[in-house]
């Protein structure tokens, strides 16, 4: 059978029968999406090649343009910076590409190109050629009219300045302008490699320039810096100058001082009184050594009697020599006194006389002795004595080195200013030396790695990635293009959207038939060919309509649509066709406003209903056109009325419905449309059930459903929805579910006689 049907069986009892499916929660459709892609194929196709034709265009009649790169290393610390200068280039790494980035590109380094490369004259002697060459007529035309705009838009003046040839300054600062927006920079994050790079349509000019601008770049680097040499040199010689003037004035205010006041240098007066007071203190230190000495020998001696022996003991009487000697001569005397006592007696001449040189020796041993004693005490006075003299001098001079001090302010005051001159004098004359030597030293930290060549081939336009941009963005467009249509198209595609949105049940389709001279029109297809795929589909409609109430299935049946030209006309011939095939069937045309039956039937009769119920006729026999073994008959709309609502709503076309339905099985009526006439709302309480007919891609979804309630405020018994004009490979693209092929089965020989 070749039928278009979903797969999934409607239930035609029950209306409602999907409103569980509209409750669930919706799940993104990838399949859905694809769907809606492959629907719009043809339409994405055209759009995606006038897009690669659009871009095959612009690639081939873009003018070439040639890029011409150069590397330049650049250090960050210059080569006669001092330590101090490096380490705050160091800690300025980070700026200091992005700064060399702006200077490349300032305009103060494309005019140094401008004017090294004498782009101004090649720039006039162009223009010159341009103005000798005739323009074709067509570009005369374009200039002409670009006039006539700018005349409409632009004042007197302005026309003025723009006729008004360019001095040279401007050319050049145009030339520099046009230079800095060719240059691109990079690099010099990861490595100290610049890399600069000019785009232009002269290879040999992109070449030039951007070679012409890294040595702009690298002289304007030296000049800088020499120039920043120069000026720090020009201001250390005037300070330098100023400074030295201010030292001489203030050597001779000190030198008039000292004149006036008779003082020498407070310096050497320091250093003659420290040497005096270090003097004087090493002098109280033997001193006091000498006064500790005489103090022992004066403790020694204080406590012992002046006849005691133990004067014979202590040191000055044993270092003194005759003392010494008296001390042996009296031992000697002694020991001899007592020899000469054991030997002669204490009377003898011998003993008397030894004791009598014995008594000399110790009296002379004793004033000697005394002697000493008596020196001891003296040394002792003395070295006390002089211990404080010293002190006293030493006392004296430190209050003369503080008087000093106090008397020789003002004097030490000029000292200091004119030292403090002299320091920064001498301080200042290194700096202006090491800048002389920085002026000197021309070395660059910028140097040219590698030189611009002539390019040969094109940067721009790149014809691949151009049309392979333009066709991606043709298949963008042409998607995004297809969803926006599908997302503002509200119209029925399938039985399925039919069931959704107007919660009919989906009773079929009416295939689209195409008008072909050798085939049957649309209206007799089914009287020409019942086993065509259109038969099929109106029979599953008629299968639909039998089983919506199995044991009291509708017999008068009113086929209706929202707006005219939806195909219902059409279906109703065809499906009392299909029901003459159960029985004797009526088609009965209740379109009195615009019939089409007679017309598309070739019916000749020009009598119908309206002539029926108005009583022009009073035997519908002489009315009916029969065929299909006069199992399929018809009345046509006869007469136009003129007031079709009352026939419709009248007593008698009740009393004709009901004659009729004696003499027939089954009665299709075939009415108007629902919302531009009312006559559809009439027609549907007097039957047993209505066909709503949707035309596929055609009806909109919202006047669809305006019908229906209308008909449904009525309580018009609504069967289903049938979607007419539908195309099967078309269906396809909505869903799986939908098929469409070959009739089933094997024709018989009749009919494959008349086929062929």
């Amino acid at each position: 059978m070749n039928s278009v049907v979903p797969e999934k069986a409607s239930s035609l009892n029950n209306p409602m029968h999907n409103n569980d499916s509209f409750n669930t929660e919706e799940v993104i459709d990838l399949g859905q999406y694809w769907r809606t892609i492959k629907r719009a194929k043809w339409g994405i196709i055209v759009i995606t090649l006038c897009s690669l034709m659009v871009g095959a265009y612009i690639a081939s009649t873009a003018v070439p343009i040639y890029k011409a790169s150069s590397k330049i290393l650049a250090d960050p610390q210059n080569p006669a910076a001092d330590r101090n200068e490096q380490y705050i280039a160091t800690a300025l790494v980070f700026l200091y590409y992005e700064t060399q980035y702006e200077i490349i590109k300032s305009r103060n380094v494309a005019e140094v190109v401008v004017d090294k490369l004498n782009l101004v004259e090649k720039y006039k002697k162009d223009q010159l050629e341009l103005k000798s060459d005739k323009p074709s007529g067509l570009s005369v035309a374009i200039k002409d009219f670009k006039n006539e705009i700018s005349a409409l838009f632009a004042a007197d003046t302005s026309k003025k300045e723009k006729t008004a040839a360019l001095t040279d300054a401007q050319i050049k600062i145009m030339l520099a302008s046009s230079i800095q927006g060719n240059v691109e920079v990079s690099g010099g994050k990861q490595s100290q490699i610049i890399n600069i790079s000019y785009t232009s349509d002269d290879p040999q000019e992109a070449a030039d320039i951007i070679n012409a601008l890294s040595e702009a770049y690298i002289q304007f680097g030296l000049e800088s810096r020499l120039g920043e040499v120069k000026n720090t040199e020009s201001w250390l010689s005037e300070q330098s100058t100023q400074l030295k003037k201010k030292l001489q004035d203030s050597e001779a205010k000190l030198s008039a001082y000292r004149s006036q006041q008779g003082m020498v240098d407070t310096e050497q007066q320091q250093l003659l009184a420290n040497s005096q007071l270090q003097s004087l203190n090493s002098e109280l230190i033997r001193a006091q050594t000498n006064l500790s000495s005489a103090e022992e020998q004066y403790l020694a001696v204080k406590n012992v009697d002046s006849d005691s022996k133990e004067f014979y003991s202590i040191g000055p009487v044993l270092d003194n020599r005759t003392a010494s000697d008296m001390v042996k001569s009296e031992a000697l005397l002694s020991q001899r006194v007592n020899e000469l006592f054991e030997r002669y007696g204490e009377k003898h001449p011998k003993m008397i006389a030894a004791r009598s040189e014995l008594k000399s020796a110790r009296e002379n041993l004793q004033t000697e002795v005394n002697k000493v004693v008596d020196n001891i005490n003296k040394n002792y006075k003395l070295a006390k004595l002089q211990v404080a003299n010293i002190e006293k001098l030493i006392d004296k001079s430190r209050n003369d080195i503080q008087s000093l001090q106090t008397d020789n302010f003002s004097l030490v005051s000029l000292e200091r200013e004119v030292e403090n001159n002299r320091r920064i004098y001498e301080n200042f004359q290194v700096s202006l030396m090491e800048t002389n030597g920085k002026s000197e030293y021309n070395s660059s930290n910028v140097h040219i790695i590698d030189h611009a060549t002539v390019p040969k081939v094109p940067f721009k336009p790149n014809v691949k990635l151009i049309i392979i941009l333009a066709g991606v963005f043709g298949v963008f467009f042409g998607v995004v293009l297809a969803f926006v249509r599908e997302a503002l198209d509200n119209t029925f595609k399938t039985p399925d959207s039919v069931e959704e949105k107007l919660k009919l049940p989906a009773l079929g389709i009416t295939p689209v038939v195409k008008v072909n001279k050798k085939f049957a029109t649309p209206e007799k297809q089914y009287l020409d060919d019942s086993r065509s795929p259109f038969a099929e589909s109106i029979n599953t409609i008629r299968t639909g309509l039998l089983f919506s109430n199995i044991d009291n299935p509708p017999k008068t049946i009113l086929v209706t649509s929202a707006t005219g030209s939806e195909g219902k006309s059409t279906m109703a011939m065809n499906l009392a066709a299909a029901y003459s095939n159960l029985g004797k069937t009526l088609l009965l045309e209740v379109d009195l406003r615009k019939p089409s039956v007679a017309k598309n039937l070739g019916i000749k009769t020009k009598l119908g209903l309206t002539d029926l119920i108005s009583g022009s006729v009073t035997s519908s026999s002489e009315l009916i056109y029969k065929d299909n073994n006069d199992q399929f008959n018809v009345i046509t709309c006869g007469t136009m009325a003129r007031n079709p609502l009352e026939l419709l709503s009248s007593k008698k076309f009740e009393e004709v419905l009901a004659s009729l339905q004696t003499h027939y099985e089954y009665i299709i009526l075939d009415g108007p449309p629902t919302l531009p006439v009312s006559d559809s709302c009439i027609l549907a309480n007097k039957v047993d059930g209505v066909v709503f007919a949707v035309k596929a891609e055609d009806t909109r979804i919202k006047v669809a459903k305006e019908a229906v309630s209308r008909l449904q405020k009525l309580h018009a018994n609504i069967i289903g929805a049938v979607l007419t004009v539908a195309e099967p490979h078309k269906m396809s693209y909505y869903g799986d579910h939908y098929y469409s092929g070959e009739y089933y089965g094997v024709k018989p020989p009749k009919e494959e006689a008349k086929a062929s």
